[in-house]
């Protein structure tokens, strides 16, 4: 994709997030970004249609099995990815378009599919998982209470002895020269929101295509 294609994207971005924002429904444009995709991954900016390679990556030799969730799990390779190392996987969206679009690339696949909000997720889902991944998704929820709150729902979620896998943008201090969305988190931050943890891993990469970004792969344990 050329660069003015991916700033035409970036501006539509957040045009969407901003109107949802003003309507006070701060997490509506992803179902709008979805529904208006109309089947083409080409709309989806973080589509890759493959599972992350740093997720991919990072459960090498782990030998990690049991109850995986996907924390908005867009097009749905990261969940494939997961159960096809075994783990029984439950991947949510809060975009019924999205979810539809997963179930239809992925109809024999064991992974449970379903809609929901992560401010508001079933009771019956605290303290079951092995694992919760969130490759991208608080970076792409505004500040100001939301992503907090979305951040702080992880935690209850695992098990003891579960593993946080979180994967994203790092705010270094050049994060103003890139017009959001999405919006680098500091280290800093993610130690204070997920502190009811133990850490486990921080590193940091850069991709080849874009080696000005600075990013990290972070893991916690309950």
């Amino acid at each position: 994709m050329m660069q003015e294609d991916f700033e035409d994207m970036r501006k539509r971005l957040l045009s969407l997030s901003e109107k949802a924002a003003d309507d006070d429904e701060p997490l509506r444009w992803f179902e709008e970004l979805y529904d208006n995709a109309k089947r083409d991954p080409g709309l989806i900016p973080w589509a890759t249609l493959e599972p992350n390679v740093i997720m991919m990556k990072w459960l090498e030799n782990r030998h990690l099995t049991g109850n995986a969730l996907v924390i908005g799990c867009g097009l749905g390779d990261d969940a494939i990815g997961l159960e096809k190392l075994g783990f029984k996987v439950t991947a949510f969206d809060i975009s019924s378009s999205c979810i539809t679009w997963c179930k239809e690339r992925f109809p024999s696949s064991s992974t449970e599919w379903q809609v929901e909000d992560l401010l508001n997720l079933p009771a019956s889902w605290l303290e079951k998982f092995d694992l919760v991944v969130e490759i991208h998704i608080l970076q792409a929820i505004p500040s100001g209470g939301i992503r907090e709150g979305g951040a702080s729902a992880l935690p209850k979620l695992l098990n003891s002895g579960g593993h946080l896998l979180c994967i994203g943008r790092l705010d270094d201090g050049r994060q103003q020269l890139i017009s959001p969305p999405p919006w680098p988190l500091e280290k800093k931050w993610l130690e204070e929101v997920f502190s009811s943890l133990d850490p486990v891993s921080f590193e940091l990469f850069t991709k080849a295509e874009s080696p000005e970004i600075s990013r990290y792969v972070a893991s916690w344990k309950k």
